[in-house]
């Protein structure tokens, strides 16, 4: 049985807009990324008094940072492309495995899969060292740390959906036994360059990634990103991006964003527990599928569990299904393997491909010649129990009056709970009362002390909560009989 959330869980809706005018402004260079028609020219940096970052190796680009009266030269340069900016991405936060049931992941395990020996990179903050994570490996793309140790959150987050162990703690990912790997492209503040973008994905061509999870966005096309993006698809790796937080409430506008919106890109929008589009979810005609993007309980920081939304959060359950997929298909090509993703889902909104939903929200695949299907383990989760005795003190003859309480790990009442009161003296049970909390949570007895010689002095109170998907509970008091 999962051991349950110890921690209070911390409420963040997540995508990541372009905002290219912060670190712009503050930089007393401009950063671009020239891309070239052909070889890299690196000579013809160094001729405009600029100095190169970061070089690809999987498209014929440099990252540069030179004076701005510099930019219009480098682009009259013959050998070429184009010269953009480097620009600056950044997480927004509109913050349950309930979506682990409905994309039918149990049914998938229970065939055997579980994504064993595929590779997933996930494109982010980085991956926090957590008792419910195990990271294959990584790389930092960003400038002030070489460690892919998350200083975030958010990349922690996406990892869990993709792959949380199956063990005895916390919470379960689409694929369990997937390898996880840490892309750390976006710094402590959830900012991260263009450049230290297309390194990531760069990193992970470079490392035959299976899978790549990209859980941001821009509104603004970058003609390199698109690129690199084309490139891993067309060497066979998977690239699924969050469509966008963008959306509004009717879903009449075209807003996926960037690199969801590429054709080698498959876009994700989010939906609620009932299966209804999360109206911040980006809409279009470049959509391709929808899964659980809403109140989604995954690992975070300092070894806890977050609740988070957002498109973010959907992309990762896409990933996460694809590496079963793959897992069960592992001869088919990421074109075929996507025409899978798509005709597996359960179509939603219009019939066929639409604006909201896609082709609709993924299911989990099965192998029906799995040998040994892998135990599912049931998430549990806490509960609370607050006890109340009407006075500390009581004479004899008089009824000692009890009240309970029973509240779930997030400080909400737990009706029908099983509820038990339990009167006892040197650990011998004097009396129990056993009942049902009301739909105020309570459950309240009353104990006369008439003819309780044996319960004079100090004596104490155990109430105890129990309920199917949570752990017992108990508060007890220590009250006097004179």
């Amino acid at each position: 049985m999962k051991r349950p959330l110890v921690i209070g869980l911390i409420s963040l809706v997540l995508s990541i807009p372009l905002i290219p005018t912060k670190a712009d402004a503050q930089l007393p260079e401009e950063r671009v990324i020239v891309y070239f028609k052909n070889k890299i020219e690196k000579t013809s940096i160094g001729k405009v008094k600029g100095k190169i970052k970061k070089q690809f190796r999987n498209v014929p680009a440099l990252a540069v940072t030179l004076p701005a009266s510099s930019i219009e030269t480098l682009k009259k340069n013959p050998n070429v492309k184009l010269v953009e900016k480097d620009t600056v991405l950044k997480t927004t936060t509109q913050t349950t495995d309930w979506g682990i049931t409905r994309t039918a992941a149990q049914n998938a395990w229970q065939s055997g899969l579980s994504g064993k020996g595929i590779k997933v990179a996930v494109v982010d903050t980085g991956i926090s060292r957590h008792d419910d994570l195990f990271v294959a490996g990584g790389v930092s793309t960003v400038d002030y740390t070489t460690s892919f140790n998350d200083d975030n959150g958010h990349g922690t987050h996406v990892a869990g959906i993709v792959g949380a162990e199956n063990n005895s703690i916390g919470i379960v990912g689409i694929a369990p036994e997937a390898d996880i790997y840490a892309v750390k492209s976006l710094d402590n503040d959830g900012y991260g360059y263009l450049s230290d973008i297309i390194e990531g994905i760069d990193w992970s061509i470079t490392n035959k990634m299976d899978i790549i999870n990209l859980s941001f966005g821009t509104t603004v096309h970058s003609p390199t990103l698109q690129q690199i993006v084309d490139k891993a698809y067309n060497q066979n790796i998977l690239v699924v991006a969050a469509a966008g937080n963008s959306g509004s409430a009717d879903g009449n506008t075209d807003t996926i964003e960037y690199p969801a919106r590429y054709d080698s890109v498959i876009a994700v929008a989010a939906t609620d527990s009932t299966d209804t589009r999360v109206s911040f979810s980006s809409t279009g005609s470049t959509l391709d599928v929808a899964a659980p993007g809403e109140g989604i309980i995954s690992t975070y920081l300092n070894n806890q569990y977050a609740r988070m939304s957002g498109t973010s959060m959907a992309a990762p359950y896409a990933a996460g299904n694809l590496a079963l997929l793959k897992q069960a298909n592992s001869t088919l090509s990421a074109k075929d393997l996507r025409i899978k993703l798509q005709d597996g889902v359960i179509d939603l909104g219009t019939v066929g491909r639409d604006a909201l939903y896609g082709y609709g929200i993924i299911q989990a695949p099965t192998m029906n010649t799995a040998k040994e299907p892998i135990k599912i383990i049931p998430v549990q989760y806490n509960s609370k129990t607050a006890l109340v005795a009407g006075k500390p003190t009581y004479k004899r003859g008089e009824t000692v009056s009890l009240a309970m309480t029973s509240y779930n790990e997030d400080g909400e009442i737990l009706a029908g709970a099983n509820a038990e009161v339990v009167i006892y003296k040197r650990l011998k049970i004097v009396k129990i009362f056993k009942g049902t909390t009301n739909s105020n949570g309570q459950f309240k007895v009353g104990y006369s002390t008439s003819g309780s010689s044996s319960l004079k002095g100090k004596f104490q109170v155990k109430a105890i909560t129990a309920k199917e998907g949570y752990n017992k509970s108990e508060s007890v008091k220590n009250l006097e009989l004179r």
